[in-house]
């Protein structure tokens, strides 16, 4: 009796983790990772010279962003759970900002990735089960200056 009780439930989380709420399958890119991307994807000489200006550019605007974060940690009231609950909505869309600018450089390096290369990320990120971004055309990247 009590299996016909489980039995919906576990076809329900069956269900939800096989339909798939996965996550974008970003690269990382000026983070702890970057040896690894050059490496994996074997990246030319000329896109290697195209994601260290891309990098600077994502450091340069996140800078900005972590000034914010680190002034609204210092000064924000948080000596208690509706103080802490006003602090993280606040924090949400500076994280979000910073979460977006990264997945923008990631989308700017597959943009510029070779077949080969973009295969090898689509390969890796179905292994993962992570959804593959799509990358960004040139006509859409702005030059680094």
């Amino acid at each position: 009796m009590k299996l016909n009780h489980i039995l919906p439930i576990l076809l329900l989380f069956v269900i939800y983790t096989s339909t798939g709420q996965t996550s974008d399958c970003t690269l990382g890119i000026g983070g702890k990772d970057t040896e690894t991307i050059i490496k994996v994807f074997q990246l030319s000489e000329e896109q290697l010279v195209q994601m260290e200006g891309w990098i600077q550019e994502l450091k340069k605007s996140n800078e900005g962003i972590q000034e914010q974060i680190d002034d609204l940690l210092e000064k924000h009231p948080q000596s208690n759970p509706e103080e802490l609950e006003t602090l993280a909505q606040k924090f949400k869309p500076l994280r979000a900002q910073i979460l977006f600018n990264s997945k923008r450089c990631d989308q700017k390096l597959l943009g510029i990735l070779n077949e080969n290369q973009y295969r090898r990320y689509i390969s890796l990120c179905e292994e993962a089960l992570r959804t593959p971004l799509g990358g960004i055309s040139a006509e859409e990247i702005k030059t680094p200056e």
